[in-house]
């Protein structure tokens, strides 16, 4: 049996951040930390479904719903700053939610901009332990995120379409030499791991990238 805890952490006068701890009431060894895109929120497909193997397999959820785009002090800041506000927010949360229950494994989770957040926590580890990363469309442009999966030493799944405005081909063909990193492109799918104008592709889409993710997580679950 699992109890959905919501909470917020106010961080600053101009950063609360409202979160989903799901845990069960039997304590469990693993988490998984869900840092969402923009747009794409906890709620969407690839999370719900996400979430759902997880609390199969007995591990925790915490997801960590920022609102960036609604926030005028954030668009404001030049890139760095945001991408520092956008850390600190999610360290924030798992602060406060690892006071009160400690884990012996870490998935962290995440999808475009949140892929931000998890590359400069992949380089720091300043909250992660035994820490395994699940990278959904993430944002090989940039190059702080190209960096921390071309280099990771943790074990890793990335999932990119095609078609992504982000995918980049000579920077998923270095990736996919980090023997650590499972690299999968997914054909004619966008940012939103979609096929345009074709519902029954998109969803074979959908489910070929839940069956990685859950093979991953079946493979790393302690």
């Amino acid at each position: 049996m699992y109890e959905f805890i919501e909470g917020q952490v106010l961080r600053t006068e101009n950063s609360t951040i409202p979160y989903t701890w799901i845990r069960s009431k039997q304590p469990a060894k693993s988490i998984c930390i869900m840092l969402p895109g923009l747009g794409y929120t906890t709620q969407r497909p690839l999370f719900h479904y996400s979430t759902g193997i997880c609390l199969d397999k007995n591990i925790d959820v915490l997801h960590i719903n920022y609102q960036f785009a609604k926030n005028e002090h954030f668009k404001m800041l030049p890139d760095p700053d945001q991408d520092q506000w956008m850390y600190e927010d999610v360290k924030a949360v798992v602060d406060e939610v690892l006071k009160e229950r400690s884990y012996d494994q870490c998935f962290l989770l995440s999808k475009s901009i949140g892929t931000i957040p998890m590359a400069i926590e992949w380089t720091q580890r300043k909250f992660i332990r035994n820490a395994f990363g699940i990278w959904l469309t993430p944002l090989i442009k940039m190059d702080k995120v190209y960096q921390a999966l071309l280099n990771t030493e943790l074990p890793s799944l990335c999932i990119i379409g095609d078609l992504d405005h982000h995918y980049n081909k000579e920077k998923i063909s270095a990736i996919i030499t980090n023997h650590l990193v499972d690299t999968v492109v997914i054909p004619n799918t966008e940012h939103s791991l979609e096929v345009k104008g074709d519902t029954l592709a998109t969803i074979d889409a959908l489910k070929e990238a839940v069956k990685h993710i859950q093979a991953f997580v079946k493979n790393h679950k302690i």
